[in-house]
């Protein structure tokens, strides 16, 4: 009897930075474990300071609270619930180890991309999560080992890993905080998100 397939385990870190001034950060990330798969998040509340946190933190215990169901209905319920609220941009990934998936819903001004042997990048739809969505479209993907997936918030320029040394790709903690340091924008929150794959 053959030993099943080793699958590849996501590696996740973040890195967050408030906006100067500011002692609330509007832009926040989580990850979590759902049986087989790892989800995570990274949400922009609209503008800074305690209500833009305020609206962060409730998508990401929105979407935390749906177990089991797909990305693109966690933000539509968000987009309900939220109305109170200011508003945000999110993305939210299901990483499906078994399948060899990512599963995106993103919405507003997050940008992401996995780098891989051709990179692929994508942005969020146009809207704000709490003032009412169009129906979401997910962006399934595959992925192998090698590869690695950036999520950033507009707080950062856009990320290019192609310069990048390869040693950081394997080191989401470190690629996190070098992203940060060298494409984040002074004038508003920041938040990036890495996730790499150990097979």
């Amino acid at each position: 009897m053959s030993a099943r397939p080793q699958l590849p385990t996501p590696v996740i870190a973040a890195v967050t930075r408030t906006y100067p001034g500011e002692t609330a950060c509007g832009d926040m990330v989580a990850w979590w474990q759902e049986e087989d798969a790892t989800l995570a998040c990274i949400v922009d509340g609209l503008g800074h300071g305690p209500d833009a946190h305020h609206a962060a933190r409730s998508l990401l215990a929105l979407v935390e609270g749906q177990v089991g169901v797909e990305p693109t209905q966690r933000l539509a319920t968000a987009d309900r619930a939220m109305r109170h609220t200011r508003g945000a941009a999110a993305a939210l990934v299901r990483i499906d180890p078994a399948a060899g998936t990512i599963t995106t819903a993103a919405v507003g001004n997050i940008q992401g991309a996995l780098f891989a042997e051709r990179t692929l990048r994508f942005d969020g739809m146009p809207g704000i999560v709490g003032a009412g969505l169009r129906p979401l479209k997910p962006l399934v993907v595959p992925f192998v080992p090698a590869d690695i997936l950036v999520l950033w918030t507009d707080g950062l320029r856009p990320v290019d890993l192609e310069a990048d040394p390869p040693s950081l790709r394997g080191d989401p903690e470190r690629l996190a905080a070098d992203l940060m340091a060298s494409h984040g924008r002074a004038s508003d929150d920041c938040a990036v998100l890495c996730v790499a794959f150990r097979g």
